[in-house]
């Protein structure tokens, strides 16, 4: 039985039922020491292939790929009717000021790089890979109440006494995107059944954007590497690098304690928790566990794109550790969008036919950049 529009309004309990003493603990949430229903696993169980030669691995890992092959180009009505790469693309919409707001792409977080202005000051780029992605699903904002992820409780939706806007607005709705093709072999059925439903194969990693209807994606679209410009400022969102448990001086930079005078086992303490036997309020800084937690940099202008090896090459410092998954999106400053309603980027992704005469080169740079190619000449 479908789900009528808003029931979500209804399942979220709000703060306000919460007396002043039950928001100041702990809660005990009922998924705690339980996965919710509505997970999939995704890796299978790991097998033991030492019977196996590299050339039957090979052949064994070919013989799955063309399994997955043959199911999605199948010319059953099911898969005719669930595949929405047979369809024709919609008309490409126009960039609308202050409505319009696009997907993202996943990036690979490679490192860091130094790099010069022409002036010669130096600046620090984070060097972002772009895999191979593809659009699974759509779910626009009238849908959203039907989504089984945002009916449980969360932990902001009991601390607070508000609903977030983008659900309550209903303005935007979600738009999953699907990463790094991998063999089918190492997952479950039921992951890979995510994936067949929208005619593609398995990918190790799936992200959801907030996207407006009208910059909406088909099921199987394709999002490249020139999705952003030279010059366009997004932001970027990843989990941070996971310090583990670490104490105050290290997670908030205290002082600690004196190193002399009759200080015994309290140089890196944090002191008083609180004055005249009062409670201990939330947000007290304490030791705990560091990092490991979503964070975003915000209004990072891209300085390079190489199109040989899809590198995006972001001013400034983003977070997570070399190597881990990170979401690129248009950025959500005010000044941003201004200039973005003044230079519209291509809607509602880029498109073959939006490449120049001749094609991209294999690096482009921002005009106040100096490739490396070129020598740095200094007024005098």
């Amino acid at each position: 039985m479908a789900t009528a529009p808003h029931t979500w309004l209804r399942l979220v309990p709000s703060c306000r039922s919460y007396s002043k003493a039950t928001r100041l603990h702990k809660i005990d949430y009922p998924w705690k020491d339980e996965p919710k229903p509505h997970w999939v696993r995704q890796f299978e169980a790991r097998r033991v292939d030492a019977d196996l030669t590299p050339e039957n691995r090979d052949w064994l890992r070919q013989w799955r790929l063309q399994r997955v092959r043959d199911a999605v180009a199948s010319s059953s009505e099911a898969a005719a009717a669930a595949s929405p790469l047979k369809e024709p693309p919609a008309a490409r919409p126009l960039w609308t000021p202050r409505v319009s707001q696009r997907c993202g792409l996943v990036g690979i977080k490679l490192g860091i790089l130094p790099m010069w202005y022409r002036n010669g000051q130096k600046v620090h780029t984070t060097v972002v890979q772009i895999p191979d992605q593809r659009v699974l699903r759509w779910v626009p904002p009238e849908d959203l109440g039907n989504y089984a992820s945002l009916r449980e409780m969360r932990p902001y939706r009991l601390n607070q006494s508000f609903l977030p806007r983008w659900l309550t607005q209903q303005r935007w709705g979600l738009q999953l995107v699907g990463a790094v093709p991998a063999d089918p072999a190492n997952f479950t059925a039921q992951w890979c059944g995510i994936f067949k439903a929208a005619g593609l194969p398995p990918m190790r990693k799936i992200s959801r954007f907030l996207v407006s209807p009208d910059a909406s994606l088909q099921p199987g679209a394709c999002l490249g590497l020139h999705h952003f410009r030279v010059g366009d400022c997004v932001d970027v969102v990843a989990r941070t690098v996971n310090r583990g448990f670490q104490g105050v001086m290290e997670r908030h930079l205290m002082e600690g304690g004196p190193a002399a005078h009759g200080s015994t086992k309290f140089h890196r303490k944090m002191g008083s928790a609180a004055g005249g036997g009062g409670p201990i309020y939330r947000g007290k800084r304490m030791p705990g566990v560091m990092g490991n937690r979503f964070r975003a940099a915000r209004s990072l202008p891209v300085l390079r794109v190489n199109t040989k090896h899809r590198l995006l090459f972001i001013k400034g410092f983003t977070p997570g550790p070399p190597h881990s998954y990170c979401q690129i999106m248009d950025s959500w400053m005010l000044d941003v969008r201004r200039s973005l309603d003044a230079n519209p980027p291509p809607m509602p992704t880029y498109f073959a036919e939006d490449a120049p005469e001749g094609g991209y080169p294999e690096d482009v740079y921002h005009p106040d950049l100096l490739p490396y190619d070129q020598p740095l000449e200094l007024p005098d």
